[in-house]
């Protein structure tokens, strides 16, 4: 079936969400029969793995199916003891008319969106669990997390939301016009950015932000409210400050306004994220 609206839901599992694809469809790894809910109804898929014992009696119009009640039953009380990792792999078509993106996921799931080209609004929830962003191109971006690793790459949006507790974000050449960051006891890097307007609530997190864009070649305004500002860790701002055309940063008329926390600005050069270091000891005999 085709439809417009993607939501995900689940737990201790990886999800890959790729766009591209010639046609839309999903495959399912590893999964149990009657362990999850995968189903295209009124044009929203719905995947997830948190079942609940009433859901199995509110599947009517769903596109669900399933074969017998006492089957039924009997999966939902047994106990999975597989091993295997379980495996949710969605496509979208290129010609596919999607218009929102919805991405819960909690319990060590590893998530992937990937090569995704659409005018749609994406948000993703992480608890305990990583999410890699790759070649995204959106309307709009809302991203929480707890407990997670979260990495944006080569992507855009008009409008971009993070809001986060003890998480690590890393967004590398990221596009976009308006970003509002609300983070506390997190670590944020906005790498070889590309944005007009900045909104920063940052509690006791560190912003680090670099751009490739010399610091005297635009207008800019950077007002700060509560919190410290460096420039290649040397400080350039306090509580109460404001300033125009001293700072630089970004093309046209950038607004950076820092509600509280603390950034270290980087202008004029390309910074890498970190690379992922191998483990190359050799095990024990």
């Amino acid at each position: 079936q085709t439809f417009s609206k993607v939501n995900v839901s689940v737990s201790g599992c990886k999800v890959e969400i790729h766009g591209g694809a010639e046609a839309s469809y999903i495959t399912l790894v590893n999964f149990n029969e009657n362990t999850y809910i995968a189903a295209a109804g009124e044009k929203v898929l719905t995947v997830s793995n948190r079942i609940s014992f009433l859901d199995y009696f509110n599947l009517d119009g769903t596109g669900v199916t399933f074969s017998g009640v006492w089957k039924t039953l009997r999966s939902f009380f047994t106990y999975d003891t597989s091993e295997a990792e379980r495996e949710i792999h969605i496509y979208l078509g290129s010609d596919a008319e999607i218009s929102q993106i919805n991405v819960n996921v909690d319990k060590g799931t590893t998530l992937r969106l990937v090569d995704i080209d659409k005018n749609c609004d994406v948000t993703v929830k992480t608890v305990n669990s990583n999410a890699e962003i790759s070649n995204v191109n959106v309307a709009s971006m809302s991203v929480s997390g707890s407990g997670s690793d979260i990495s944006i790459g080569n992507s855009s949006a008009n409008n971009f939301e993070y809001t986060a507790t003890s998480t690590k974000f890393i967004a590398n050449n990221f596009v976009c016009e308006n970003i509002l960051l609300e983070s506390s006891a997190s670590d944020i890097s906005l790498l070889n950015a590309n944005f007009r307007n900045i909104t920063a609530t940052l509690g006791t997190s560190n912003l680090t932000l670099s751009t490739k864009y010399d610091r005297t070649s635009y207008f800019r305004k950077i007002q700060i409210n509560e919190g410290v500002i460096t420039e290649n860790e040397t400080e350039i701002g306090q509580k109460d400050e404001s300033a125009e055309e001293s700072f630089g940063m970004l093309p046209g008329n950038m607004t950076l306004t820092v509600e509280s926390g603390s950034i270290n600005i980087t202008f004029g050069v390309e910074i890498l994220p970190p690379a992922i270091t191998e483990d190359t000891q050799t095990p024990a005999a």
